[in-house]
């Protein structure tokens, strides 16, 4: 009797201990104010101290097959883009292929007593049905590489053949660009000059950047009409590179094929795919002086194609390739500024569309659709989130780890301070309670009881049980 006796108080004092801690947690929980539970879900979610929310599950897409809709076979395609009414434009190669005889050893195009690519190379689809809706750029081009389309519909294109970069403005002229650069078929590296140009990005004003490219390693930026404003960067490319690197990681400014180039313009910044060193550079686009860096394992050894959206902080939005030296696959990776964090990816979830070759990437203002460019196979690949648009982080005060900050953070903090407080008392009253009536409970001399029963609380065995409860009733609970 006295045993079932004891238990029930033994469990009686249980329950009380663990309503105080139940009550204590609760407390606290719901006294925090709203600014302050604010701040702690915003820490809880977040897995950066910068206070942006970035979660894998904002950053998931879907495949889209069947699209687009052609009746005709594409040739390579180097690179797609969005015009300025949401359609998308992709630049492919027709027949021609790039291969190992495609250039003689001073980068001279071999085949240029072929002529031009006889058929349309820039064509224009409906983003969500895939109707072709118009064509251009048969009879001009020999090697299509890169496509960017600016604000005022104007086209962007590179040629690696003619070491050239073009503009088109489809109002006056689909067949003329109003705007020529570099010397035709004649690579170079002097202000004037291109070889293999990748790339182009144009700034809100009208100044743009060319990347320069396969030979030269640099970035060359331009007035809108063309005079050179600057230049930097220099070839590491272990294969054209004319020097040695010392051993470990290549410094800034040295960059092994300037592969695509994306503008932030709410950090003006531009950044440059180092394709070959798998990894992004940022500098400054009114100086050209070197900002950051962004590289992750995830990416691999090489590292064709960036995009930036100014959501969450900063998105890069990058695509890699074949890899040489890492066994990474070919996919799609979503990277935070922030810390070089890879929030998401996205790849063709069915086997016979798997990356293969991709080479360039375009994706919307809101994040909702991207579209990859593909070489061979010869293909252009389409993905849309699954979920809704994330929402554009406030720009985080330098000062403070919270995206969100209350009115009076002094009082606040105090606040909460002070029932943390109040919760570690209730704790500890909780425990001093629970061991002395315990205490009392094992230590009570029952009237009437035999020296047998005293005994069978003073063994070191049986005094182990006290405190195993304890233990495991305790707030650090067994390991």
């Amino acid at each position: 009797m006295f045993i079932q006796s004891q238990r029930k108080v033994q469990l009686q004092l249980w329950m009380i201990y663990i309503s105080v801690q139940i009550l204590a947690i609760v407390w606290v929980a719901d006294g925090l104010p709203p600014q302050l539970q604010q701040q702690q879900l915003a820490v809880e979610e977040a897995p950066n101290t910068s206070g942006t929310n970035v979660r894998n599950s904002d950053y998931e897409y879907q495949y889209v097959q069947d699209w687009p809709k052609l009746d005709r076979k594409l040739g390579s395609v180097s690179a797609v883009a969005f015009d300025t009414q949401g359609n998308v434009v992709i630049f492919h190669r027709g027949p021609v292929i790039w291969n190992i005889t495609s250039f003689d050893q001073l980068n001279r195009y071999a085949y240029i007593k072929a002529g031009p690519i006889v058929e349309s190379t820039l064509l224009t689809f409906d983003n969500g049905s895939g109707d072709l809706l118009n064509e251009f750029g048969a009879n001009f081009f020999y090697m299509p590489h890169g496509l960017t389309i600016d604000k005022n519909n104007h086209y962007w294109v590179t040629d690696v053949a003619m070491h050239q970069v073009f503009k088109f403005d489809r109002t006056i002229s689909s067949t003329e660009p109003v705007l020529t650069l570099g010397q035709r078929f004649q690579p170079g590296t002097g202000p004037a000059s291109f070889c293999k140009p990748t790339s182009v990005a144009v700034l809100e004003n009208g100044d743009f950047f060319v990347a320069d490219g396969y030979c030269n390693g640099r970035i060359m930026k331009f007035s809108p009409d063309g005079q050179l404003i600057l230049s930097w960067g220099k070839n590491s490319f272990v294969l054209t590179r004319t020097f040695t690197l010392p051993p470990g990681p290549v410094p800034e400014n040295f960059l092994a094929i300037p592969h695509a180039l994306t503008y932030a313009a709410d950090k003006d910044l531009i950044c440059v795919a180092d394709r070959e060193q798998g990894r992004i550079q940022c500098f400054q686009a009114q100086s050209g002086a070197f900002h950051s860096m962004y590289s992750n394992t995830q990416i691999g050894s090489r590292l064709f194609s960036v995009k930036y959206l100014p959501i969450n902080g900063g998105l890069f939005y990058m695509i890699n390739g074949p890899q040489f030296t890492t066994q990474q696959p070919i996919n799609g990776l979503i990277m935070s500024m922030n810390g070089s964090e890879i929030v998401g990816r996205f790849y063709p979830d069915v086997p016979q569309h798997a990356f293969s070759n991709p080479h360039e990437l375009a994706i919307s203002e809101d994040g909702s659709q991207i579209y990859v460019a593909e070489l061979l196979p010869t293909k252009v690949h389409k993905f849309k989130r699954k979920g809704a648009a994330p929402i554009q982080a406030t720009k985080v005060p330098k000062s403070t780890d919270y995206q969100k900050m209350p009115p009076s953070p002094v009082a606040d903090s105090l606040y909460a301070s002070s029932l943390t407080m109040v919760s570690i008392v209730a704790s500890l009253i909780g425990t001093s309670c629970l061991i002395l009536c315990l205490s009392r409970t094992l230590c009570f001399k029952p009237s009437g009881g035999s020296g047998a029963r005293r005994q069978r609380f003073s063994t070191a065995s049986e005094n182990i049980a006290p405190h195993r409860m304890d233990r495991d009733g305790g707030d650090e609970g067994d390991a």
